[in-house]
């Protein structure tokens, strides 16, 4: 038989132990901190890319107009230091163009524009200038600026990721210390968005004077590769 004091002690022991993790779990604190880390990389490689656009009175003139120059492009690709498997050279368009005539008030037929996409791969810089002027020279009518890209990214990333969180543990340890707590483990770790490499021009002395034989030179910076983290500590007093 369980007496009533017996009863009466089973009844409390879990009211008392309900309290003391309330008030356990009251003590209990967080903080938010977010660090941001950027690591700079030389580039490696660039992406190019053009354009021909030929307009004629049928669309099969506009075509082959256009198919003749991108054949000078393609062949002047081949003398550079390209990546093969990047080449891609077959998009094209053709689409009929009006023009406005104010006077009838309406639209007149200029013709068909036929347009053509050049990309690829150039894997030494050192040719940049090169294949910047034989694309002009040979008739892009568009040339697109230079995507730089590294190989080095993915590890300039992680390099970038352990800045950031050096960074926001600093922050917090600071914090805590601000507030008289006690700094704990961190609870969650999220990191942002990946984003690509940013270039960065760098500020150069003036080119040296060139013949007009040798192909102009482009420098480029760096690329900044960035990353950022959140993270959320315990912290008691």
């Amino acid at each position: 038989m369980i007496t009533t004091r017996r009863l009466d002690w089973l009844v409390l022991a879990p009211i008392i132990l309900f309290g003391w993790l309330v008030s356990a779990g009251s003590l209990a604190q967080t903080l938010t901190v977010e660090g941001k880390g950027t690591v700079q990389i030389a580039p490696e490689f660039a992406r190019m890319s053009a354009s021909v656009s030929h307009t004629a009175e049928t669309a099969a003139a506009a075509q082959a107009a256009a198919d003749r120059v991108m054949t000078r492009l393609l062949a002047g690709v081949d003398a550079l230091p390209v990546a093969e498997d990047s080449i891609d050279a077959g998009q094209i368009r053709i689409q009929p163009r009006y023009r406005w005539n104010p006077r009838a008030e309406m639209q007149e037929f200029q013709g068909y524009e036929a347009t053509r996409v050049l990309s690829f791969k150039l894997t030494s810089l050192d040719s940049l200038g090169e294949a910047l002027e034989m694309l002009s020279e040979q008739g892009a009518t568009t040339v697109d600026a230079p995507q730089y890209g590294s190989a080095q990214s993915p590890d300039a990333r992680n390099r970038a990721l352990a800045i950031a969180y050096a960074r926001a543990l600093a922050d917090a340890e600071i914090l805590a210390k601000a507030a008289g707590l006690t700094l704990g483990h961190p609870e969650n770790i999220s990191t942002g968005p990946q984003r690509a490499p940013v270039f960065r021009a760098m500020n150069r002395d003036a080119p040296v004077a060139m013949s007009a034989e040798m192909a102009p030179r482009y420098e480029p910076g760096q690329l900044s590769v960035s990353a950022s983290v959140s993270v959320i500590f315990t912290a008691t007093p």
